[in-house]
């Protein structure tokens, strides 16, 4: 399964909170457990926040999730709990809405699924250049294309699903 996002680690966290994040939304994240694995029980997504209201709308996005969670950085004990989960406990995988690296590039089965997208669903030219960018939207992840002035934004389930 592709999952392109950052382990939640300790120094992960450290940063989140000394730039100011001060609630974290906790999700499922199933593509966080690769096939075959047979000691990873729980995957999870943790999303920061600044704002109250924006971790609110999250979690209304997710209200179906049985293990969504608000950690609220003002409570000592939510701290350690956040901590305890960037620990990576045996059998879970905690991961952040960050990606692995600066930058992303789709490559693989990804590359070839997204040009099979394009041509079913638009009518762009495959010579221009198309523009893909990575990123989470209430722990989902959206691949945003840009042809010239058009932008269109795929879930990446739906991209991957066919």
């Amino acid at each position: 399964m592709f999952n392109p996002l950052a382990l939640f680690t300790p120094p992960v966290l450290t940063a989140f909170l000394n730039q100011g994040y001060t609630l974290f939304v906790r999700q499922s994240y199933l593509p966080g457990i690769e096939p075959g694995d047979q000691v990873t029980r729980e995957a999870f997504l943790i999303t920061p926040y600044k704002d109250i209201g924006e971790a609110n709308q999250h979690f209304q996005h997710i209200r179906f999730d049985k293990r969504k969670y608000i950690y609220q950085a003002h409570r000592p004990e939510e701290i350690d709990k956040l901590f305890i989960a960037a620990g990576q406990p045996p059998g879970y995988k905690v991961f952040t809405a960050m990606l692995k690296g600066k930058t992303w590039e789709p490559g693989g089965e990804v590359a070839e699924k997204l040009k099979r997208y394009m041509q079913i669903h638009t009518n762009w030219r495959p010579n221009n250049t198309v523009a893909a960018e990575l990123y989470t939207h209430y722990g989902e992840l959206i691949i945003a294309l840009r042809y010239g002035q058009e932008e269109i934004q795929v879930p990446l389930y739906q991209l991957i699903s066919g």
